[in-house]
């Protein structure tokens, strides 16, 4: 698709049988191929087994497996279903859209067989059926592209400031706690240890980053390393640059270079200021006030001098 008709809708949530499975690594795989699919027409993908794989996760308890896919699922602008094996988790989460008036596409080899059940749930907006990995790129993007046409507009709107506060509000109470082995695990994810790591626990035991906003920059966003460590310290803790590079062991010209990637992967503009960086952290991430933010609403939403 060329850059005119490039579809920017949000998250697509990459449903797929990961466990029991015949031949794991084959299907981590194609689940990776479907996510290559989304992201080329736009989208973010989220794939469960970057996060809460049960071969590679094994820490996580299943509520929490269960807690951070349904958050996930239930956020997604479309769900990408592979229903060539049959699934428990897989119908769950379709479900969940339901539910929740998310759409779901579902992926297949033209030979197999869909339960009726499935086919019949009223989230499924699309079946697309391949015989070959070509044709299944492109009746992806087309279904996906169908899907954006039908939503009344690409473009997010203006947040107000009110909608800011109760949507931080509203959030407290289930985003603040994580259980300790979950934050370990998803450092572990985040490919961070070291100084940055420690800071970044310190950081959700005292409340200034949320556990659930850790959680959606390493599956949701897929930071990692360095990307992962830049971006909490920089934007989310508002550590000066030269602290930042010494905790990540860069150069401040490499630090730089990090700071922009992770604001690429998570949609803000390189050089976004500060009321920007603040505004998303409350309303994507959950995350608390910073000090840029919580001066941009008391200043009426001027920029602060």
């Amino acid at each position: 698709m060329d850059g005119e008709t490039t579809v920017r809708i949000g998250e697509a949530y990459v449903s797929g049988a990961l466990t029991a499975l015949d031949d794991g690594a084959r299907m981590r795989l194609f689940y990776e191929l479907l996510a290559e699919v989304v992201e080329s027409v736009g989208l973010r993908a989220y794939l469960p087994q970057r996060v809460t794989d049960p071969v590679v996760a094994t820490q996580l308890e299943p509520r929490a497996v269960y807690d951070i896919d349904r958050a996930h699922v239930t956020s997604a602008r479309v769900v990408v279903a592979y229903a060539g094996i049959p699934s428990f988790g897989v119908g769950i989460e379709v479900e969940l859209a339901r539910e929740h008036a998310v759409p779901v596409v579902l992926v297949v080899e033209r030979e197999r067989t869909v339960s009726r059940l499935l086919l019949g749930n009223p989230a499924v907006v699309d079946v697309v059926r391949f015989a070959d990995l070509d044709g299944l790129r492109r009746g992806l993007a087309a279904a996906l592209a169908r899907i954006a046409a039908a939503a009344p507009g690409a473009a997010l709107p203006v947040v107000s400031d009110d909608v800011v506060v109760q949507r931080f509000l509203a959030s407290l109470e289930q985003a603040r706690h994580l259980p300790d082995g979950e934050i370990a695990a998803l450092l572990r994810i985040g490919e961070l240890d070291g100084e940055a790591a420690l800071t970044i626990r310190d950081a959700v035991a005292t409340g200034r980053l949320f556990g659930a906003g850790l959680r959606d920059l390493v599956g949701r966003y897929a930071l990692r390393g360095a990307d992962l460590g830049v971006f909490v310290l920089r934007d989310v803790l508002e550590r000066p640059l030269a602290e930042v590079a010494r905790a990540v062991g860069l150069d401040a010209r490499a630090t730089r270079k990090r700071l922009e990637n992770a604001r690429s992967r998570v949609g803000l503009a390189a050089d976004a200021p500060g009321a920007d960086i603040a505004q998303w952290l409350v309303t994507e991430l959950i995350a608390p006030p910073t000090r840029a933010l919580q001066l941009h609403l008391f200043s009426g939403g001027r920029d602060a001098a």
